[in-house]
C-alpha cells in the first residue's frame, strides 16, 4: 500500500481540467459531468472552511466521503434539469456538463483567484443564458 498526501484543491483542479478536456474533445459528457460535480463538491467544502476561518488544512475528510453521493436514495441535486427513474436518467447531457463545469470553475476561481487557460477558454466560449 502506498498512502500519500494529496491536496484537495489539486484533486479538484485535476478533475476540472480532465472534465474540460472531455468537454472540448467532445468526449464522454457523463464522465465530464461526474468529474465536474465531484470537483464542485470538494471546492464547496474548501470554500466553506475558508469562510469559517478554519484554514484549508483544519479538517481531515476521506476523499471517499467527499465523493459519495449526498443521498443513498438518489435525491435530485440542485441545478439538475432532468428526472430519474429506476433505470434511466432523462437530461440534456451537454446542458448539465456546462452547468456543472461553470459551477466548479466559479468555485475554483473564488478559492484561488487563478483560472487556468482551459477555464478561461470555457468561460469565453460558454453560451450566454437569457
Amino acid at each position: 500500500m502506498n498512502i500519500q498526501k494529496f491536496a484537495k484543491q489539486e484533486i479538484a483542479l485535476r478533475q476540472i481540467e480532465t472534465a474540460l478536456g472531455l468537454y472540448f474533445g467532445k468526449g464522454d459528457l457523463f464522465s465530464a459531468i461526474t468529474l465536474a460535480g465531484a470537483a464542485e463538491e470538494i471546492l464547496g467544502q474548501l470554500l466553506q472552511l475558508k469562510s469559517e476561518g478554519e484554514g484549508l488544512g483544519a479538517k481531515l475528510t476521506s476523499i471517499f466521503k467527499i465523493l459519495r453521493p449526498r443521498s443513498a436514495k438518489g435525491d435530485v441535486q440542485e441545478g439538475f434539469t432532468g428526472h430519474q427513474t429506476e433505470t434511466f436518467v432523462h437530461m440534456d447531457a451537454h446542458h448539465e456538463a456546462v452547468f456543472l463545469l461553470g459551477r466548479a470553475i466559479e468555485d475554483y476561481v473564488a478559492l484561488t483567484g487563478q483560472p487556468t487557460a482551459a477555464m478561461l477558454r470555457f468561460l469565453s466560449e460558454m453560451p450566454v443564458s437569457r
